[in-house]
């Protein structure tokens, strides 16, 4: 048996928008542009290499995204018009210490490794206060500052041990933690938890490996599917399915050249 796809979903402040990161095979990402109202799928762009799930982020208005990507020793922070991939600003850089972004409240760019001020599209760069710096995302808790932007509260912890929770409906809360070393899994991922406000019940959610609130249903990616369920009182969860990505390959050419990016192949 085949492995599933992993996925991770970078979201809109302000929008439906939202963008999957779809990982397998091994060496090569997809980034799927995704309504989360709508549930449509658009086409995907790839690359062959690896993207940062951590070290990304989608502008307010969904309009651009953010990566950290990596190949063979290269590492580079790219900012790209949403779901596309195709760099309009390129930023390489010897290592992968410190590199990625995101966008404030406002939709103003920010990067670890220094926001230039000439930006296409008529983006502005953020002040270096607008995110905490971090060397992966979460050793200094960039991550973890963009999910309190969408509404998570921050309950406890630092790094791989900050624990958060957001309301969902009908008395549930959905808890977000992370692991290192999980079985098929990035280095360090997200686990997720279905929890009473009173504390009275948890239902562990070990096959989740992103999932947020959109209205009252919550969201989630697992087994290289997307799903969104209603819950009710009980806590049982009903899944639909949104769309199923594991039947996806790579379709070379990927990304358009461009002067300073790193080769495709």
């Amino acid at each position: 048996m085949s492995v599933p796809a992993r996925l991770h979903v970078l979201t809109a402040l302000h929008s439906s928008a939202a963008v999957v990161l779809r990982r397998g095979p091994t060496g090569h990402v997809a980034s799927i542009g995704w309504d989360r109202k709508t549930g449509h799928i658009s086409d995907a762009q790839w690359l062959r290499g690896r993207i940062y799930d951590y070290r990304s982020d989608l502008s307010p208005d969904g309009h651009h995204m953010v990566y950290f990507a990596g190949k063979g020793g290269r590492f580079w922070t790219a900012l790209s018009r949403a779901p596309r991939l195709t760099a309009i600003y390129f930023a390489p850089q010897s290592d992968a210490w410190g590199g990625g972004g995101g966008f404030d409240a406002d939709g103003r760019f920010w990067t670890g490794v220094g926001t230039p001020a000439d930006l296409p599209d008529g983006l502005i760069g953020a002040p270096p206060s607008a995110l905490p710096w971090s060397t992966d995302g979460l050793w200094g808790g960039t991550y973890l500052a963009k999910l309190v932007l969408r509404g998570w509260s921050h309950d406890s912890g630092l790094a791989d041990g900050a624990r958060l929770s957001r309301l969902v409906a009908k008395g549930w809360r959905l808890e977000q933690g992370f692991v290192t070393g999980g079985a098929n899994r990035a280095i360090t991922s997200s686990t997720y938890a279905l929890r009473r406000s009173d504390g009275s019940a948890v239902i562990e959610q070990p096959d989740w490996e992103w999932a947020d609130v959109w209205k009252t249903r919550v969201q989630f990616a697992a087994k290289g599917a997307l799903w969104q369920a209603e819950l009710d009182r009980n806590g049982v969860v009903t899944p639909q399915l949104i769309a199923d990505l594991n039947d996806m390959a790579p379709d070379w050419p990927d990304l358009p050249p461009r002067v300073g990016d790193p080769p495709c192949s």
